[in-house]
């Protein structure tokens, strides 16, 4: 924490301002923030805030409980131009420091001792688990009454007199005992006052005048620590009822003159001299007799030493025979592993070779079982398909004799129909070539018909020799004519006839 010498109070532009305000200048307590044209404004967290309404005092009316306080809390409000802040009142501690001057000692001598208070504004609202003393209406007392150049006054005039008052009552030796402590630095203080581990060496080392100067000083600086209490208390008494707390006291620096430390700084040396003299003396008592020591102790480890070795020899050959021993057991354990091995291995090939043959075993014969089954089934496919290809044959011959027996049909429906045509054409044709025989037979001169009795037979064979004479070309042979009239012979009924054709 940052001290300062003055309390002051300034005046700034807006509440925007506060915090930058207040955290460069350590010696500022009270801000006056300026009017503002807006109908809000706004308090930051950190400060007592006082609020006027046309120069006067504006008391907040807190909405949910009802209750009214002359601070009013942090945040947002709404209000014309004319309802402002007036002033902010730091909640945080404040360090001030002074330096007391010309204080007599009780053997009056002057010395110099600079203070420090942390001190606060009792400022917090009342509830029933604050701390005695704090009431709001201490920030509008502080800012109104007391002010920060009137609290300087204050606390540097009863500083400087509780100060002289305590200086008065000690001598220039006991002053640092003044010098404020730590609760730690403390509680070893009284340890070391309660403590009755000082044995004659220590005293003999340190010497009489490091001893009781040093229990000397162990109470001064109880005795001060219980004095800087009473202090606080007092101040305290006087401030309280100003809204004032005097949070702690300190003494940060306590100066004698200068002939008198140059006194206490060679009282210091000569008292550390003679300690190192007797520390000195007993160093080289310790060193002759660390030295005996050390011969002693020199002569026994080496006599140890060539124990230890030679029964470490003996215990080596020990173990070197034991050693052995384990080798040859293991040389003995290994073959029986090897053999039991080797045992163990033939068995797993024998048993892997029967466990091989009996899987090719099933597997031929699941081979053949498979291949006669395929077998079988093969067959009961191909009898299934040549029966089925039968049907499927027999299905077609029967639509082929189908089909046949409607062609046929239908034939002999058109043969039917057209028999009596054909035969009337075919009659007509034969007796269009049996006039036209008779014509030829009628026309030929060379034709001879002979016969057994003549008759009808022999004029018909004599009328076909001169038609084929006029109408069957040249190149004809005379046996094919004759078979033609040996045909109609025949056909004629009577074999009696015969002719003979002769050649041009």
């Amino acid at each position: 924490m940052k001290g300062t010498t003055t309390l002051t109070s300034v005046d700034i532009r807006n509440v925007g301002e506060a915090n930058a305000v207040f955290g460069t200048d350590t010696s500022v307590m009270v801000a006056r923030p300026k009017r503002h044209p807006f109908f809000h404004f706004t308090i930051p967290e950190g400060f007592y805030a006082l609020v006027t309404r046309h120069g006067a005092h504006a008391v907040y009316t807190d909405s949910s409980t009802g209750k009214q306080s002359p601070v009013w809390p942090s945040g947002l409000h709404l209000g014309p131009p004319w309802l402002k802040v007036s002033h902010l009142v730091t909640k945080q501690s404040m360090l001030f420091n002074t330096e007391i001057k010309g204080c007599k000692t009780k053997d009056n001598v002057t010395v110099m001792i600079d203070m420090a208070v942390v001190l606060r504004v009792m400022g917090e609202p009342v509830n029933e688990q604050q701390r005695s003393g704090d009431d709001p209406y201490n920030v509008y007392k502080f800012v109104h009454e007391v002010t920060p150049v009137g609290l300087q006054a204050q606390l540097s005039d009863a500083l400087a007199e509780a100060v002289r008052t305590l200086a008065r009552s000690v001598y220039h030796t006991e002053v640092f005992g003044l010098r404020t402590v730590g609760c730690t630095e403390l509680e070893g203080v009284q340890e070391k006052l309660f403590s009755s581990h000082h044995t004659q060496e220590q005293k003999d080392t340190e010497g009489e005048h490091n001893y009781y100067d040093a229990l000397e000083a162990n109470f001064n600086i109880e005795s001060g620590a219980s004095i800087m209490d009473g202090m606080k208390l007092r101040l305290n008494r006087q401030f309280y009822p100003q809204g004032i707390e005097i949070q702690h006291v300190i003494v940060k620096d306590i100066r004698l003159p200068d002939v008198i430390q140059g006194q206490m700084s060679q009282k210091t040396m000569v008292i550390s001299q003679n300690a190192m003299q007797r520390m000195q003396q007993k160093h080289d008592m310790l060193s002759l007799v660390q030295n005996e020591e050390i011969k002693t102790l020199s002569q026994t480890h080496n006599e140890a030493r060539k124990e230890l070795i030679e029964d470490g020899n003996y215990e080596g050959i020990l173990q070197n025979l034991q050693l052995e021993m384990l080798y040859a057991e293991g040389d003995r354990q290994i073959k029986s592993i090897e053999t039991q091995r080797d045992i163990d291995v033939e068995l797993v090939e024998v048993e892997s070779n029967l466990a091989v043959q009996r899987i090719e075993d099933e597997t031929k014969l699941e081979v053949e079982r498979i291949r006669e089954q395929s077998k079988a089934d093969s067959e009961i496919l191909l009898g299934v398909m040549r029966a089925e290809v039968d049907v499927i044959l027999a299905k077609g011959e029967l639509e082929i004799a189908k089909t046949l027996s409607k062609g046929d049909r239908a034939i002999f429906e058109a043969e039917g129909i057209s028999a009596p045509l054909n035969r009337n054409l075919n009659d007509h044709i034969t007796e269009l070539l049996r006039l036209k025989a008779q014509y030829t037979l009628a026309t030929n001169d060379k034709l001879v018909i002979t016969g057994i009795d003549g008759g009808k037979a022999a004029n018909q064979l004599l009328q076909a020799h001169a038609v084929l004479n006029t109408s069957v070309p040249n190149d004809v042979d005379h046996k094919a004519r004759n078979s033609i009239l040996a045909e109609m012979a025949v056909a004629s009924g009577t074999g009696d006839v015969r002719i003979f054709a002769g050649a041009d």
